[in-house]
């Protein structure tokens, strides 16, 4: 590991440790951490799972573990809701679709897809309201515009 950990360099390390296993405390997940070279505070450690969305929830065995709150195990469970709520407009060209959301909204919508691991988008760039979703071809985009429209439309796939 590096000397100097990004937030994002922690809040990968602690999304990969929470979901690879039962990480039952704030405190046994800092001891994780530091084994890995991250000393983390608690104040930060807990501004993390937050911001993260990593929430405790009840166990195999009845004691709580985290987990991530969108973390369904149903490719794009979240993403329906996005749609609803964020998503104005998506249009396909060639490999690219170019999503419009409200001001502010592209960051998030982004990481929301990129969440739902669809088969056939390899990623996005998102802006502060437009996001880039490069797909592997034509037909994938126009699948992306229309799985993404009929989100919007009805909270379905249509």
């Amino acid at each position: 590991m590096p000397d100097i950990i990004t937030r994002t360099q922690r809040q990968a390390a602690i999304t990969n440790l929470i979901s690879r296993g039962l990480v039952t405390s704030q405190s046994q997940l800092k001891i994780m951490l530091a084994d890995e070279g991250m000393d983390v505070t608690q104040p930060t450690l807990s501004k993390d799972l937050a911001e993260i969305g990593a929430i405790r929830v009840r166990g195999v065995g009845g004691g709580l573990v985290y987990t991530l709150a969108d973390d369904t195990g149903i490719p794009g469970a979240t993403l329906d809701k996005l749609c609803m709520e964020m998503l104005i407009s998506a249009e396909a060209s060639d490999n690219l679709v170019v999503a419009h959301t409200p001001p502010g909204g592209g960051q998030y919508f982004a990481v929301g897809l990129d969440k739902a691991s669809w088969d056939g988008v390899l990623g996005c760039v998102a802006g502060d309201d437009t996001v880039i979703i490069v797909t592997t071809g034509i037909h994938a985009s126009n699948r992306v515009v229309a799985q993404l429209m009929g989100f919007a439309q009805n909270g379905r796939i249509e």
